[in-house]
């Protein structure tokens, strides 16, 4: 897995928080935090991260299925919540992870990460997608 040891790497190395590697060239990353950046390269270019490889600092349930929307292929965390590998893994993503949690928390601390309970709240990834496009959708521009 050539394109997910390059990604988890770069994540590692370059201090990025998602880097997403396919046949070698590193096709996108971010320094932002949260779910925001996977959700505007899956938004953007979709189709072109199928079979891809991610790198993200956590992966929670929701960026589970936001991988297996876009059908990336492999994904590196360096935190990842027991649902998330669940869910990645009864599809045949390939996953590793630095450190396993058995939930991603919210910034405080005291409850789940919002994202994660819209995971939960969803019945198969495309309809994460559209919720999240939803939430995330009118940010995209302010973003830029």
């Amino acid at each position: 897995m050539e394109d997910l040891e390059l990604a988890g790497s770069l994540l590692e190395e370059e201090k990025w928080n998602l880097v997403i590697v396919k046949n070698g060239q590193i096709i996108f990353s971010s320094k932002e935090r949260g779910v925001a950046p996977f959700f505007r390269a899956v938004r953007s270019m979709e189709k072109g991260l199928h079979n891809a490889a991610a790198a993200d600092r956590i992966v929670g349930s929701a960026i589970a299925m936001l991988c297996l929307h876009a059908r990336v292929a492999a994904i590196y965390a360096g935190t990842a919540s027991q649902g998330a590998v669940d869910i990645l893994r009864r599809q045949g993503v390939t996953v590793s992870s630095k450190n396993l949690v058995p939930y991603i928390s919210n910034k405080a601390g005291t409850d789940l990460c919002p994202f994660e309970k819209l995971a939960q709240n969803s019945e198969d990834p495309a309809q994460l997608f559209s919720a999240l496009e939803a939430i995330l959708g009118g940010f995209e521009n302010d973003a830029r």
